[in-house]
């Protein structure tokens, strides 16, 4: 089977390449039709070295689209004119520095007791392989010394870096990130990734992507100020507030120490004291509303209000079911397996579980496919289900809830709390570890799961039975 490579790259021959349309709306401003970037990796990397290149590649096409459309330098940050500027040596199969040690101190001496010059420099190399420099500093000089364009400011310091060893210290904040980045191993490609990245987006949108100096931490504070202050006006809680900042903040430190840039401790502003709003459950009463709503719509998000009613689950862990391992609603006791998906990812160890399925199964055997797919597109999988959650039931609940609602149900039955916990995922049961040994097959199988079963029909009776005495 061929293997499945990220949209935009492709082989060629034994190494992999990126390649993508320009679009439409900038066609007659481009030269070209295609844009291509070579990966430098072979056919045969491994999909953490294509994630991280795939992700160099596509800022660097949304890059080369920007300069389609606006020229000016002051448009740009200085780490971007950095990258066009890479991108420029890139082409020309030059490299920053290669030319900083070509000059001869035995000669250089000479040549300065003898007032001649014997040996070339570095900007005689430079001027060599980057003849397009001396054209823009001569257009430069014809048009009255104007500002370059962003074009031009790249060939110039493309012109300086060939003559210049990399610093050792990165230039402006966005290099402090992408150096973090690489070293905390973040894939971008992911979800995860793509959410801590977003992170340092919403937070360098007020900081800006200044120089790094001895400034920089007054500079960061006032922009912590000010990005926390946008924030409470919007109405997030300071939990949150300090929660998006953690990682921008941990990159700011760590390039502190790797650097020994010598910035004092950067702090955050007092945050102030936050009652963390309590999550309701639903009611008796809202809960059957819950289950007409589903029966009626028999859609994706009705399959997952379910599962999530029924397990306590939240719409990241279903999220990450897989259809051939997590989902068995055709075993002899129809069940769901939360495990993390492939990278085992749960909030705990003990919310790997096994939530068997009473209520519903025809709409979740049905929908819940889709339901992983879905989530997995949107950026706030937890939000959307929230909003179905307000919108058919209650404007006071949230998906969260459903979790609280599981465990009410569970004391309202009188349910064994050791079997409670193994559903719901909560620490004090090592049900499910044994369990989980046997395998999807023998775990359709098991006594234990039976009894699971036959616990979860006692925690769901009001819905099972609604007309029942309770």
């Amino acid at each position: 089977m061929a293997r499945k490579y990220p949209k935009y790259i492709k082989p060629t021959g034994n190494t992999l390449g990126y390649q993508r349309a320009i679009p439409t709306r900038l066609l007659h401003v481009s030269t070209k039709k295609l844009w291509t970037y070579p990966l430098g990796l072979p056919v045969t990397a491994s999909d953490t070295q294509i994630a991280t290149s795939w992700a160099k590649a596509n800022e660097a096409f949304e890059l080369h689209c920007k300069t389609l459309t606006n020229s000016s330098p002051a448009a740009y940050s200085e780490s971007e004119i950095d990258r066009l500027a890479e991108e420029f040596l890139r082409r020309k199969g030059l490299q920053q520095g290669q030319f900083a040690d070509v000059v001869n101190p035995e000669l250089a001496a000479k040549e300065d007791a003898g007032q001649e010059q014997l040996q070339a420099y570095p900007d005689d190399y430079a001027d060599h392989v980057i003849p397009e420099a001396d054209e823009v500093r001569q257009a430069l000089y014809k048009s009255g010394n104007r500002q370059p364009t962003v074009q031009e400011a790249a060939t110039l310091r493309a012109w300086e870096a060939v003559q210049t060893r990399r610093s050792r210290r990165p230039r402006t904040l966005s290099t402090l990130w992408s150096a973090y980045i690489e070293y905390r191993g973040v894939d971008l490609a992911t979800r995860q990734g793509q959410r801590i990245q977003g992170r340092w987006d919403k937070f360098i949108a007020v900081a800006k992507d200044v120089m790094v100096s001895a400034e920089t931490p007054d500079h960061i504070e006032l922009s912590l100020d000010e990005y926390i202050e946008n924030e409470r006006e919007r109405g997030i809680a300071e939990s949150s507030i300090t929660r998006n900042l953690r990682e921008p903040l941990a990159c700011l430190r760590w390039a502190n120490r790797q650097y020994r840039l010598k910035w004092r401790q950067i702090e955050l502003p007092p945050i102030r004291n936050h009652q963390k709003k309590a999550k309701r459950p639903l009611t008796r009463e809202d809960q059957q509303k819950l289950l007409d709503y589903c029966l009626q719509a028999n859609d994706w998000g009705a399959a997952t209000l379910l599962v999530m009613l029924q397990g306590g689950c939240m719409p990241s862990e279903i999220m990450r079911l897989r259809s051939d391992e997590d989902i068995n609603l055709d075993a002899e006791v129809p069940h769901i397996i939360i495990s993390g998906g492939d990278e085992g990812i749960t909030k705990q160890e003990a919310r790997k579980r096994i939530v068997p399925i009473v209520v519903g199964l025809d709409i979740i055997r049905d929908n819940i496919a889709e339901a992983t797919e879905r989530l997995s597109r949107v950026q706030e999988p937890s939000a959307t289900i929230s909003k179905r959650l307000r919108t058919h039931v209650s404007n006071t609940y949230s998906s969260h809830c459903l979790r609280h609602t599981f465990r009410a149900n569970g004391a309202s039955a009188s349910a064994n709390a050791l079997l409670l916990e193994a559903i719901g995922g909560w620490s004090g049961s090592n049900v499910n570890r044994v369990m989980l040994e046997y395998g999807a097959t023998g775990i359709g199988e098991s006594e234990t799961l039976k009894e699971l079963q036959k616990e979860s029909q006692k925690i769901h009776a009001h819905l099972l039975h609604p007309n029942a005495e309770t």
